[in-house]
Parts: structure tokens; C-alpha cells; sequence
């Protein structure tokens, strides 16, 4: 028989087992992460956990630019003491996100997404009580205050506090690593019955069943977060360029999120932008190799 036929053959999953199925998966795939939620009722400090607004920065530090010398601008700031001791995070100092704003896809590489010229990740391992507003100003930056039509790059609508939570994310369609949990479980729960002849986990379900799937793993949005398993309105990368698998870690995911007071995030066409990093070397301290992904509808 070949795989054709083995497949034609193979039945589909049972409609009455498919939330027993997700839960499943959801329970074997669930990891820690922390979500990010913007807080509008705060005004964030110079070294606060935030998106956007001026970043701390030493007098004695370069301050990074493009190879031609343009400025970047502050996405993120995290400080890390608002993510307690755990074996993933250094636990002291501040970590930044630097994008290019003169850059219309945010100094995206499409052909390098690890190429650090038009954004960069910066650990500050000590921050320096002496360091203030005025001096971050005399630099002349630029930032999420400045005009849109100017900075076509930036995605931010203004300077944003963040709160930070411990939670629990789980895999969804959206990661290339769906598929792997998804026959590994059923294999689990059901046996192999339904997989024989499949590599896409929608052929093993019926259309109906697999608009239920996705429903089933809705993430509410918007999904701002540190660990966890990233979201793509695309494509994720690594599914598609093997070299970049082994930055198996989100660092940092920041979605398009409006609000009362009109867009405060919006990436393109409500998209959504992401920083992974490898495990290992983020445990080191170690931000050289960097992938900054963001796609939209």
C-alpha cells in the first residue's frame, strides 16, 4: 500500500474526542512565561519595565546605531527585577530592544533576521541611580514620542508602563512545533490509528474539527510577553530556515493592541513582532545572536 492509499484510508480523528485531544496537548506543551499587559493609569520611570519612551543610558556606553550611523529608538525596556529569580532570566540590571524607526519594516532584516544593524537587544548588568531624564534628552534620541508620518519604522503611539504576571502559555497552530506535540499526543491518547500516512495535523481532523482546534487554542489578545510560545500572522521562521531552530526561546513578543485612547501599538497591518534567542546563551548573558521577526496581515 502506498502512503497515498494509507492515508485515504486512515480514519479521521473522532469529532467526540477532539477536546480531549487539545486539553491534552495544551497539559503536555504548557510552560511558564510572563505576560506583559500595558498599564495606562502609570507613567513609567526612566528604568522601568515599559515600551517605548526614553531608555536609561549611561554616559560611558556607546550608544547603538545603524552601520550609517542612525540612531535606533526604544521598543522595550524590561527591568529585570520585576521577573524575580528564575534559571532562565539574568536577575538584575535592565534588558533593551532597539529598533531602526527611519526604517520602514523596523530594521527587519527579511534575508538575515539575526543581522543586529537595524535593531539590537542590550543588557545593562547595573543601572546607575545617577543617570536622569535630562542626561537620556542631551543625546538627542530618538523616540515613540516622535511624529509617525516621520518615523515610519515606529510602531509604538506613545511611551506605555507595563505590569508583569507569571503565567502559563501552551503551543498553538501558530508554532512550527504544533505538529510534534500534536502526533506525539494523539499517538498518546488515541494511538496511531489516525496519523498513518499524515505530516500535517489539520489532515488528521475534519474541516469543522479543525476550525475547532484553532478555537480551542485562541490566545486572547493582545498576547505582549516574555517565554512562552510565540504567535505569527504568517509564518514562523524557524519552520522554514533550519540554522534559526536553534533560537528556541521567545524573548520577547510585542502584539498590535489598540484602546479607548485610539492605536497604542500597531505593527503594519495589526501585526505582531518578536525577539528569540537561544536558551543556553541567554542563561549565559549572551544577546550577540538575536532573530527580530514581525509580519502582519
Amino acid at each position: 500500500m502506498n502512503e497515498q492509499d494509507a492515508t485515504q484510508q486512515a480514519p479521521l480523528i473522532p469529532s467526540d474526542r477532539v477536546e480531549e485531544l487539545a486539553q491534552f496537548i495544551k497539559d503536555h506543551s504548557a510552560v511558564p512565561m510572563f505576560a506583559l499587559k500595558i498599564n495606562v493609569d502609570r507613567t513609567p520611570g526612566l528604568t522601568d519595565t515599559k515600551l517605548g519612551g526614553l531608555p536609561y543610558w549611561p554616559k560611558d556606553r556607546d550608544y547603538p546605531t545603524t552601520n550609517k550611523g542612525t540612531k535606533l529608538m526604544l521598543l522595550s525596556q524590561l527591568n529585570l527585577d520585576d521577573f524575580g529569580k528564575n534559571d532562565r532570566l539574568p536577575d538584575h540590571g535592565l534588558l533593551q530592544f532597539f529598533i531602526d524607526s527611519e526604517d520602514d519594516c523596523s530594521g527587519m532584516d527579511f534575508d538575515d533576521g539575526t543581522n543586529q544593524n537595524g535593531f539590537r537587544v542590550i543588557w545593562h548588568e547595573t543601572i546607575d541611580p545617577a543617570i536622569n531624564e535630562d542626561d537620556v534628552r542631551a543625546l538627542e534620541l530618538p523616540t515613540s514620542f516622535d511624529p509617525l508620518d516621520d518615523f515610519l519604522g515606529n510602531p509604538l503611539y506613545g511611551e506605555y508602563a507595563l505590569d508583569v504576571t507569571e503565567t502559563t502559555s501552551w503551543v498553538s497552530p501558530a508554532s512550527y512545533e504544533f505538529d510534534k506535540f500534536f502526533f506525539e499526543c494523539c499517538k498518546q491518547l488515541l494511538g496511531d490509528e489516525y496519523l498513518v500516512g499524515r505530516d500535517d495535523w489539520y489532515d488528521c481532523l475534519s474541516n469543522p474539527d479543525s476550525d475547532k482546534f484553532f478555537d480551542i487554542f485562541n490566545i486572547p489578545t493582545p498576547q505582549h510577553q516574555v517565554f512562552g510560545y510565540p504567535f505569527f500572522t504568517q509564518t514562523d521562521p524557524r519552520d522554514y530556515i533550519e540554522s534559526l531552530r536553534d533560537l528556541d526561546t521567545l524573548l520577547l513578543q510585542i502584539d498590535s493592541e489598540g484602546g479607548k485612547d485610539g492605536d497604542r501599538v500597531l505593527w503594519g497591518d495589526v501585526g505582531i513582532g518578536g525577539f528569540f534567542i537561544n536558551g543556553d546563551a541567554l542563561r549565559r548573558g549572551d544577546f550577540s545572536r538575536v532573530l527580530f521577526n514581525w509580519d502582519c496581515y
